[in-house]
């Protein structure tokens, strides 16, 4: 439609009508990732528009009317639709929008779904090939099913993420704002693609659902495993059952880590690496096992934190990437957002926010080799397509007049904001895809 002229024909999935009835962010972060693909996104707000819109203060963040970078960071390459679905005239539009689509994307809950006759038996009896896909809190079954949950609830708490992530002793840890959202969203943009995939073997599309309390336990896999067997979690990294997978300090105060799994294979050249050549021939501490079997983690910890604690880090990355030594510096945001790595692979993106000044946008991590780089169209207010949408259906000026006036539709009736160009990658701008 509008976001898409944009783009038309990039991607794997260009043709591709996906209509949105989802708030927040774990829904949204799905599609916009099919965006990203080349999907052709419909989002439909209610008239007071999707509540994610108000969050940006409580993430530190801030908004305009017309600009919430938090809020777009969601919502890119989307058109603008709102609608009033508790009036007949919004739900015949809402209705007749979905006889288009090829994916019906939501994140309601089944009560309501069956209230307004969008559940999956209701649209896959009047539009058979119509993928639908719903994000949820908890899954389709047991006593959860109907309660309503956010990745703080469903993923950090239940799932387990608050209680494990910190230190053995220490507060809770609090993860970022929507951090277990953009996960579930990728895992969710996958099985819908593969329901569009299955689509074209079967000519019928599928009901796909995932939730947020699922993808935090399949994250927590090898922890979950390794419990049963008696592994202590929340852990402590003075005890880390393998020391070459831990945090250690450098002597100028430095955190970071090192990853080498295969502590057997590497104990030997790692202590000469931290002159703890004395250690080579201790047979109770060469191997993981041995090691576990006389409860030595800490003291093998401890030894290795002594070795580093002799040298500044600027020297030991040095040494490691000699040594091939898998590491990497603690990062915080503020590196992140320094860190020229993440601009060459486009995993950000440098913009021009209209309100904001300079900026930096996040990227879905998929890229397709015949397309390329993504273009991102930002998000826009509620209701900026609505107007333009319905003319384009063949309503006159005065039956889409009505219509607000009715409360079925909500239009924008603010600043042209068509004039904001598209962030291109660094890679585009420069010519080289």
């Amino acid at each position: 439609m509008y976001a898409s002229k944009e783009f038309e024909g990039f991607g794997p999935l260009s043709g591709v009508r996906v209509v949105e009835l989802a708030e927040w962010v774990a829904a949204p972060a799905a599609v916009r990732c099919l965006g990203e693909m080349g999907a052709e996104i419909i989002k439909v707000e209610n008239p007071a528009g999707d509540p994610q819109r108000t969050q940006c203060y409580g993430f530190g963040g801030k908004r305009t009317e017309e600009c919430d970078p938090t809020y777009e960071n969601v919502n890119a390459n989307k058109d603008w639709i709102s609608l009033n679905l508790k009036t007949e005239e919004g739900m015949a539009i809402f209705m007749d929008l979905l006889s288009t689509a090829d994916v019906f994307v939501n994140g309601v809950r089944d009560k309501a779904l069956k209230r307004m006759g969008l559940d999956y038996e209701t649209l896959h009896e009047k539009f058979p090939r119509l993928v639908w896909a719903q994000m949820r809190g908890y899954g389709e079954f047991g006593e959860m099913r109907d309660e309503p949950g956010y990745d703080a609830v469903c993923w950090g708490s239940r799932g387990g993420v608050n209680a494990v992530f910190r230190q053995a002793g220490e507060s809770p840890a609090t993860a970022p704002q929507g951090f277990g959202d953009f996960n579930a969203a990728a895992i969710f943009a996958g099985g819908i693609v593969a329901a569009l995939f299955d689509r074209t073997r079967t000519g019928v599309g599928n009901k796909v659902t995932t939730n947020l309390y699922h993808v935090a336990l399949w994250g927590h896999s090898h922890g979950i495993q390794s419990r049963q067997f008696g592994a202590q979690y929340p852990g402590s990294r003075a005890r880390a059952n393998n020391p070459f997978n831990n945090t250690y300090q450098s002597r100028d105060g430095v955190w970071f880590l090192i990853c080498l799994p295969d502590y057997n294979r590497y104990f030997a050249s790692m202590m000469q690496m931290l002159g703890l050549d004395e250690l080579i021939e201790d047979d109770r501490i060469t191997t993981l096992a041995a090691m576990a079997e006389h409860g030595l983690q800490e003291y093998v910890v401890s030894k290795i934190g002594e070795g580093y604690a002799r040298k500044d880090y600027d020297e030991w990355d040095r040494i490691m990437l000699e040594q091939e030594v898998p590491h990497q510096k603690l990062f915080d945001y503020d590196d992140i957002l320094a860190d020229e790595e993440a601009y060459d692979n486009d995993a950000l993106r440098r913009y021009e926010s209209k309100d904001f000044g300079p900026r930096v946008f996040n990227t879905a991590p998929l890229r397709f080799g015949s397309y390329g780089d993504p273009p991102l169209v930002l998000g826009k207010p509620v209701g900026y397509h609505t107007e333009r949408f319905l003319r384009d259906k063949g309503y006159s000026a005065e039956e889409i007049s009505a219509l607000e006036e009715k409360g079925a539709i909500r239009c924008w009736h603010g600043e042209d904001l068509d004039y904001i160009p598209v962030l291109r990658s660094k890679r585009d701008l420069a010519g080289e895809q």
